[in-house]
């Protein structure tokens, strides 16, 4: 019996959902579309009916992880001030492994060394996940009236990336934990100097 659209298309996004959690906790050459497929109930003879390529799936299921990190953050701030919502997604971003079952992982932290040497779909995602960070942590610094918001907002999401890319490589926890926390103390370091320089300038006009 031939599926429907409707079901087409939900076996589709069962897949991207199934291949956006494997391939951030496991990488993108240690995940094959063997592994995907059979994690996702389904044959690997079928994933040619929905995905040209392993790439393009590399690229609809890393979109789809951004999305998801984005849609979190957005509900677990609303209606929060600026400072306040900074800083639990500095928090929420920094820990999103230490949690017991992650879900909202982002794979600028998790997969940066893979998605340099993906190709240009996936880096063109990839840019776009950046871009899009970049604005969420600016529309914040913006509110707090911090001069160069964009400039800042690079800073700190840099320094983040990099904190939770680094603190996978820990071989002891309490390495991957010191590491985190170092990083938060910093982006909140960055922040109050940030609005002290501002108010320093304020007063000197």
């Amino acid at each position: 019996m031939r599926k429907s659209k409707a079901d087409t298309a939900e076996t589709r996004k069962r897949i991207i959902a199934v291949a956006s959690n494997m391939f951030i906790r496991q990488g993108l050459g240690a995940t094959s579309v063997a592994d995907v497929m059979v994690a996702s109930g389904l044959t690997q003879g079928g994933f040619y009916r929905h995905f040209e390529s392993k790439e393009q799936l590399i690229a609809e299921a890393s979109e789809a992880a951004f999305h998801g990190l984005f849609a979190m953050f957005d509900g677990a701030t609303a209606g929060m001030a600026a400072p306040e919502a900074l800083g639990v997604i500095i928090h929420r971003y920094l820990h999103q492994m230490q949690v017991e079952n992650p879900v909202y992982m982002c794979p600028l932290a998790n997969l940066s060394s893979e998605l340099s040497h993906s190709d240009a779909q996936v880096k063109a995602v990839a840019s776009e996940g950046y871009a899009g960070l970049v604005k969420l942590f600016a529309s914040h610094l913006m509110r707090m009236h911090v001069s160069d918001y964009v400039g800042l907002a690079e800073s700190i999401i840099s320094g983040l990336v990099g904190a939770v890319s680094l603190s996978r490589m820990a071989a002891e926890a309490s390495v991957a934990t010191a590491i985190l926390a170092r990083a938060e103390a910093t982006a909140h370091a960055m922040i109050k100097g940030a609005d002290k320089s501002k108010a320093l300038l304020k007063s000197a006009h």
